[in-house]
């Protein structure tokens, strides 16, 4: 067993649009396959904005 992994670590290099395009460019994954995670990202990013759009407005309504 390799006590050096750590998954966290990994994931970030599949996840990461460095590490999207290291695995389409060395041929581990379609272009198609990077297409969708990216995409899922993107979703992760709009989720995460709408989020704190919310939180804001729900600071603004308590101060007044």
């Amino acid at each position: 067993m390799d006590d050096d992994f750590n998954p966290e670590e990994s994931e970030e290099n599949v996840y990461s649009e460095e590490g999207r395009e290291g695995y389409v460019e060395s041929g581990e994954i379609s272009a198609e396959e990077e297409a969708f995670m990216k995409g899922y990202e993107d979703a992760e990013d709009d989720k995460d904005d709408k989020d704190d759009k919310e939180g804001e407005e729900n600071t603004d309504e308590a101060e007044q």
